[in-house]
């Protein structure tokens, strides 16, 4: 059977922008079973907006406002999820138009419990930045405990699955997504990545633009989404976005195998000298041994009575010079 999909859009206070997140949720070539906006206090007639959508699937729950990032709401939407897999949609982010559909390949398997798509940054002036790992492979596993690697929006996870490992911790200050990913993973939860990128990611944290500039990019950029030739056109800048940054790594790695070989020179180098002071040390200890040895022996045999008595006689002589 088909997986069916919640998508989750947490939002306080940014209407204009939310109902271009939940535009891209809605028009999905797979369409989502639901699609449930979380609207933590907001006092921008947002909820509102969204109904005006006309969508059926899609609920507005008017939350009060929770502290921080309104985390323990995240929570309330596993419990009235209708879908298998639920995704967090970021309320200034945008899913292309088939994301569901290619995350649903891997969903439909049988054999997931998260699925991860790359995201794309998308900068001020409109520049890409392509990223995100496959949490599949036992060493990115491994490095999800040093950061999150993947935007919000790009992680689909069971509903099941996330309410097991007691969802959101709505007591964090920050990222409790990542929080909730490393959860996921050391459960052992069965990861698979779609190999295209699918989520459009505008960072809010140190975005300085103004907010009328941003919903005009975010608006720009869905109609970008819509055009299936410019939607086309985009696919191809982001591979050579990608070209460009593995080119990048490898040249970055050949650097970094060059400074490896110069410190083994220097490393053998070190060793090298190091060896030859042991041995020279090794020679002056024997050397010192030998001297101990003879000087015992001269203290042994009495030699040095004889010289006692011999300095007297050498001095008169050299008065009688």
């Amino acid at each position: 059977m088909p997986t069916q999909f919640t998508i989750a859009i947490p939002t306080h206070d940014r209407r204009e922008t939310v109902l271009l997140a939940a535009r891209s949720a809605l028009e999905q070539t797979r369409p989502p079973q639901q699609v449930l906006a979380l609207c933590d206090g907001c006092t921008d007639g947002t909820a509102d907006a969204l109904r005006g959508l006309g969508s059926t699937c899609l609920d507005a729950l008017e939350l009060p406002k929770a502290p921080g990032y309104g985390y323990e709401h995240r929570n309330r939407s596993l419990e009235v999820a209708r879908g298998d897999a639920i995704l967090w949609l970021g309320d200034d982010d945008l899913l292309m138009p088939d994301h569901l559909e290619r995350i649903g390949e891997l969903w439909d398997t049988g054999r997931v419990d998260l699925v991860q798509s790359d995201g794309v940054v998308v900068a001020p002036d409109d520049s890409l930045e392509w990223f995100g790992s496959d949490w599949s492979l036992p060493v990115n596993r491994v490095r999800l405990a040093s950061g999150n690697s993947n935007p919000m929006s790009s992680v689909s996870l069971r509903v099941d699955m996330a309410s097991a490992i007691g969802g959101w911790n709505a007591e964090l200050p920050r990222a409790a997504d990542w929080d909730l990913w490393q959860r996921a993973v050391a459960a052992g939860g069965r990861s698979a990545r779609s190999p295209e990128p699918t989520v459009l990611h505008f960072r809010a944290t140190d975005r300085d633009q103004a907010w009328a500039l941003r919903v005009g990019q975010n608006t720009a950029w869905l109609d970008r989404l819509r055009d299936p030739d410019r939607r086309a056109e985009l696919r191809i800048a982001l591979r050579l976005t990608e070209a460009e940054r593995a080119s990048r790594i490898e040249q970055h790695a050949a650097e970094i195998e060059d400074y490896a070989n110069d410190l083994r020179h220097a490393l053998d180098d070190a060793l090298r000298h190091t060896l030859e002071v042991r041995e020279y040390a090794a020679r002056i200890d024997a050397q010192r041994a030998a001297a101990e040895v003879t000087l015992a022996r001269i203290y042994t045999g009495g030699w040095w009575r004889l010289r006692s008595k011999l300095l007297p006689l050498l001095r008169l002589l050299g008065r009688d010079s």
